[in-house]
């Protein structure tokens, strides 16, 4: 079915009353006379001037002239006068549009595991230092030497009454104590690099081939 853009500006039947109820067609199917469905009956255009309907508006939006209609119980047929009616009404008919149709390579990126992972960790370990420490020990002795020395009497006295001395040795030990120090640094980074590939992709594309037949002959 063509669409015909002559009825397309024409009121509905809304603001106006059919002669009989049988005449009204909305909500059946336009069909053609092998059975093909075209689309429901959704509105009926009415000429005013004439005061009749005129044309039918399917759901889809197409619009066609009722003469050409033939109307059944149970649907319309749009009849070959119909289609020979419509390939005839010059500028005032919209033909019927072949899509051409092709497909379109779109191209993009994302970000993919390569598989390849890189773990740094940190683990205590002992070892064992040595070390030479100098250390310095005392040591307290008693001896004794001969001496004979005359004193006098002052000297004498003091020495008579008796006295004491103490010494106290003493001895170097090692004090052990640690320390912390970062020694080095590992550096664990990331970097980045563009590179660019080639990609290929097979696409499909419709093609238009028009054939003119007449008399039964193709030209």
């Amino acid at each position: 079915m063509r669409h015909d853009t002559r009825y397309e500006k024409l009121d509905t039947l809304d603001h106006y009353e059919l002669e009989h109820e049988s005449q009204d067609i909305r909500g059946r199917p336009l069909v053609s006379t092998t059975g093909e469905k075209f689309g429901i009956i959704k509105d009926l255009l009415v000429d005013p001037d004439h005061n009749r309907v005129a044309a039918i508006r399917l759901e889809d939006g197409r619009v066609c002239a009722v003469e050409p209609l033939e109307i059944h119980d149970n649907a319309v047929v749009y009849g070959e006068a119909a289609r020979a009616h419509a390939e005839t009404g010059g500028a005032a008919v919209v033909e019927e549009v072949v899509p051409v149709v092709e497909e379109r390579v779109v191209v993009g990126k994302r970000v993919a595991d390569t598989g390849k992972t890189i773990n740094v960790r940190t683990r205590v370990v002992g070892e064992t230092v040595a070390k030479d420490v100098h250390l310095r020990d005392e040591t307290v002795s008693v001896d004794r030497r001969p001496v004979n020395r005359a004193v006098s009497g002052a000297e004498a006295e003091a020495l008579l009454k008796g006295g004491s001395v103490s010494m106290t040795e003493r001895d170097e030990e090692v004090v052990i104590g640690k320390e912390t120090v970062v020694t080095d640094e590992v550096v664990v980074k990331k970097t980045a690099a563009d590179r660019v590939e080639h990609v290929e992709e097979e696409v499909r594309k419709t093609e238009v081939d028009v054939d003119v037949t007449k008399d039964g002959r193709r030209r």
